[in-house]
């Protein structure tokens, strides 16, 4: 489990543009990446169907369901889509009590846009949408650690314990 310092201070390896065209928001945002420009949307609808081909692509998640997938998309907080164009290439989602406890989920990025600072562009708008939550929390593979780090979470392992419930 990964806390985020909440104070420290992040810095993003993307540069982030308004969007100019229909309404400039938060929620909807032209975000560049390295050479690519991509929208990155708080609430552009997304699919079941759409998640499964990217949930596919990990270790952790390939065998979701798409009924399934649609009640985590309803019960979650908040969900950030990225979009080439009409393809979701990036997903995350946050579970939060809106005060004092958040965790982000299911950090993803195609693996065919992967290492052109998707995620951290995913990252920098998820945690400036939070900057008011006390404690931030994500689970991560171990080798994950160094990125995430970069963004002031920190491996806190005392306390964390998991139930899986048989399915």
């Amino acid at each position: 489990m990964l806390y985020d310092d909440v104070g420290s201070s992040r810095e993003s390896e993307s540069e982030s543009v308004p969007v100019s065209c229909d309404a400039p928001s938060e929620d909807r945002a032209w975000g560049k990446t390295m050479n690519a420009t991509y929208i990155f949307s708080f609430t552009e609808p997304i699919s079941p169907e759409q998640l499964v081909k990217l949930f596919k692509q990990t270790g952790w998640a390939n065998a979701r369901d798409p009924l399934e997938i649609q009640q985590m998309l309803d019960r979650s907080h908040f969900t950030l889509g990225v979009w080439d164009e009409d393809h979701l290439i990036g997903f995350s989602r946050v579970i939060t009590d809106d005060r004092y406890r958040a965790l982000i989920d299911d950090v993803v990025v195609d693996s065919a846009y992967r290492g052109q600072g998707i995620a951290s562009e995913m990252l920098d708008k998820l945690l400036k949408r939070m900057q008011h939550i006390e404690e931030i929390m994500l689970d991560c593979a171990p080798e994950l650690e160094g990125f995430y780090g970069r963004f002031g979470f920190q491996a806190k392992r005392s306390s964390s314990l998991l139930l899986r419930n048989p399915r």
